[in-house]
Order: structure tokens, then sequence, then C-alpha cells
């Protein structure tokens, strides 16, 4: 998965114009690290994914090769509506988050920015990992 990942980064960052070292001086990082990322030696942590996305103005799932379909439209709402709508959808997926919805009120846009940023991610690499044992015939 961390080499496809580091493929799209580079195709990404190539289509862009962009060096590894802008990249790299964009991300606070080096050279070598961008080098690792890309050629999947290293992979990235969420954090980094989403500062990369950022880097590159394209969503986290386009660098984890998650095409975006009528299933996962819904991931482009506003962030906390987001969240209240998955937790209306699963009931044991609400209950993990039942703390936050039962105190929106008290959660400001930053905190609802950070729960939904970090739930697509775990959406994006759980969909990437399941197309991955599709392909591998391990589903």
């Amino acid at each position: 998965m961390a080499q496809s990942i580091g493929a799209n980064i580079r195709a990404k960052r190539r289509s862009l114009g962009l060096n590894q070292i802008d990249l790299a001086e964009r991300l606070g990082l080096t050279q070598a690290n961008v080098s690792r990322i890309e050629a999947g030696a290293k992979g990235p942590s969420g954090e980094m994914l989403i500062n990369i996305a950022r880097e590159l103005g394209c969503d986290v799932r386009e660098l984890l090769g998650v095409e975006q379909d009528a299933k996962t439209a819904d991931l482009d709402d506003d962030a906390k509506s987001f969240v209240l709508n998955a937790i209306k959808r699963d009931q044991q997926f609400g209950v993990y988050l039942r703390s936050f919805a039962k105190d929106s009120d008290n959660l400001t846009e930053e905190d609802w920015k950070f729960l939904a940023t970090h739930l697509k991610l775990a959406l994006g690499y759980a969909a990437d990992a399941i197309k991955a044992r599709k392909l591998d015939g391990n589903f």
C-alpha cells in the first residue's frame, strides 16, 4: 500500500512541476525523506499524508488511490454533518462517537474538522486495503 501511495504522491508532485526538494521544503522534511515516501520505503503518517495532500492541492483519497463514487460522495459534506450522518447510519459507530455528539455544541469548527479529517483518512485507508486484498485474491 505504501508503494502505491508513494507513486501517487510522485505523480501528483510531478504533474505540478515540483521536484522532491520543493515538496520537502514545503513539508519541513529532507529530500531524502520525500524520496523514501515516494519509493514506498517509508509510509507517511496520517498527519503527514494530510499535509502532503494539502501542499499538493488534492484530496487525501487521490493520494490513497481511492476513487470517489456515490458511496463516498457524502465525504465532501461539511465536517459536522459528515460525523453526525455517520453516527446516524451505523449504530455501533455511533457508540464510539456518542461523546462527540452529546457535547457537539461545545466543539469548535476546528474540533469537527479534526475529527472528520481523521475519519476520512481512516475510511480511505480501509478502502485502499480492501481494494488491495481484492486484487490479491485474499478477500
